[in-house]
């Protein structure tokens, strides 16, 4: 039986919490941070504690600050004196872990080790790590507004610091888009804690660039220095925000004004508490963050209603595992997810029909669904057989893969083909609720992909079963083939 979300949620829930102890020890710098988060989720409820360390913004953060703090110390480790095969086995150990990141082509551009290795990655390491501060900053400061007033307990007191969550943070502005998080250059998201009315955003605007503020919550109001203005008081969300002494008569014509500064709900897929970002464009050599995509959450509603009609469970697991999307409009790309960022999706938005959409949706959803089990369970034995041999082939990919992207495709895609079933006898059930949804070639298309689909899981599971027999399935991992083999529960 594949666990419900819930008993994932809480197992994850208490592994998220055992990190951020483990991490305020490991990191001295980020005490004072790591220790207001500890206060912060001592003043939610239980239900919102659970989902915020479930959810992406501390599982996220965690992740990154685990990576770089191993790499700065491998990068140490190489950049000291020492005889040249000591040098050379600590480089080729931090060959290996960047190569495990999706940095390689950054740090190492000309593909083979080099003196300078340590060096841009000590660098490299320290400006992810004090972004990582950052982002954690923002998301506490979000969770505080989102979730309950400034005041700490009184055992939060006396842990927490200025730098705290209920303390002054300083935020800054990135001069460009950061189409990874769906984040334009004028925003800095508070994370994807939602409130009453949803999670919050500051928008920068107006004449005068900004680069930096410092904001401070106390438990009503948001309190803003941005330059040499005077403090700003954002009473609530929506509420617009300019220096309240206004600009000086005497300001030249042309001359930069005062930026307007506002406390916003980012926008979400009506009905469901999942984030969605503005959307982002695909181009020759780099991703663009846009504007948000007009009706395209009406349309992911919609296909959340197919999920829900035909199949509820599927569509419960979709809000519990999903919590934001990220539109990208690129002909040809396939929706993905990352490790890295655990319940946030990558839906290609273009020339898809609604059917389409709800199908990525779930297919996501259980990405991240197995993501999480393994955080908790190893299902193949460790080695390079299991992780980096491209020596089994894919039905979907139509290309040789390793071990791990087998079991992602056959666990995803048995969620595939369960939907497919799901919505075609829904169809014939209940036609005037479903056919509606679908598009015209639906039905017959839907026929011959569940198929397909069939004999690409038969396919698949054959080589997961090779797999065990050359014993690289872990106990763990021979059950999960068991339940592979049985119709999906949700239970």
């Amino acid at each position: 039986m594949i666990p419900g979300p819930s008993r994932l949620e809480r197992r994850i829930a208490r592994r998220t919490a055992r990190r951020l102890e483990r991490l305020r020890r490991r990191w001295p710098g980020a005490a004072p941070l790591l220790v207001a988060a500890r206060a912060t989720l001592r003043e939610m409820s239980p239900a919102a504690r659970r989902r915020f360390l479930y959810g992406p913004d501390l599982r996220g953060f965690l992740g990154e600050a685990e990576i770089w703090l191993e790499i700065l110390e491998r990068a140490g480790t190489a950049g000291r004196p020492g005889d040249r095969e000591r040098k050379g086995r600590a480089l080729r150990a931090l060959f290996d872990r960047i190569a495990r990141t999706e940095h390689l082509a950054t740090l190492v551009p000309e593909g083979r080790l080099d003196a300078g290795l340590a060096r841009r990655a000590a660098g490299f390491a320290r400006r992810r790590l004090r972004q990582g501060l950052q982002d954690l900053g923002t998301v506490l400061l979000g969770a505080r507004i989102a979730c309950g007033p400034a005041g700490a307990t009184a055992r939060g007191r006396r842990e927490g610091s200025d730098r705290g969550a209920g303390g002054a943070i300083d935020l800054r502005l990135s001069p460009v888009a950061d189409p990874e998080q769906g984040r334009p250059a004028d925003r800095i998201d508070l994370g994807s804690v939602a409130g009453a009315g949803g999670p919050l955003t500051i928008v920068v605007g107006g004449r005068r660039p900004l680069r930096s503020l410092s904001v401070r919550f106390d438990g009503r109001v948001l309190i803003v220095r941005a330059g040499g203005q005077a403090p700003l008081v954002v009473p609530s969300p929506g509420s617009p925000l300019r220096d309240r002494r206004g600009p000086p008569d005497d300001l030249a014509e042309g001359a930069r004004r005062p930026a307007a500064i506002r406390l916003i709900y980012r926008e979400m897929v009506p009905g469901t508490s999942i984030l969605l970002t503005p959307g982002i464009v695909s181009c020759r050599r780099r991703l663009i963050a846009m504007r948000p995509i007009p009706g395209l959450g009406d349309r992911l509603a919609r296909a959340l209603r197919i999920v829900r009609l035909a199949w509820p469970e599927g569509e419960r697991e979709i809000g519990a595992q999903t919590r934001m999307v990220v539109p990208v409009r690129e002909r040809g790309l396939v929706s993905y997810s990352l490790a890295s960022r655990p319940g946030v999706s990558f839906i290609n938005v273009h020339g898809k029909t609604t059917f389409d959409l709800a199908d990525d949706l779930l297919h996501e959803s259980a990405h991240h669904r197995l993501h999480a089990m393994q955080e908790l369970t190893a299902y193949l034995t460790p080695g390079p057989e299991t992780a980096e041999a491209q020596a089994f082939d894919s039905p979907w990919r139509g290309a040789r893969r390793p071990l791990h992207g087998l079991l992602h495709g056959a666990y995803t895609f048995r969620f595939r083909a369960e939907l497919l079933r799901r919505v075609l006898r829904a169809a014939a059930r209940r036609p005037r609720l479903v056919l509606p949804l679908l598009h015209p070639r639906d039905r017959p298309w839907l026929r011959s992909e569940l198929r397909r689909e069939r004999a690409m899981l038969a396919r698949a599971l054959a080589g997961l079963r090779r797999a065990c027999e050359d014993g690289l399935l872990t106990v763990e991992g021979k059950r999960l083939l068991r339940e592979l083999r049985r119709p999906v529960s949700l239970r």
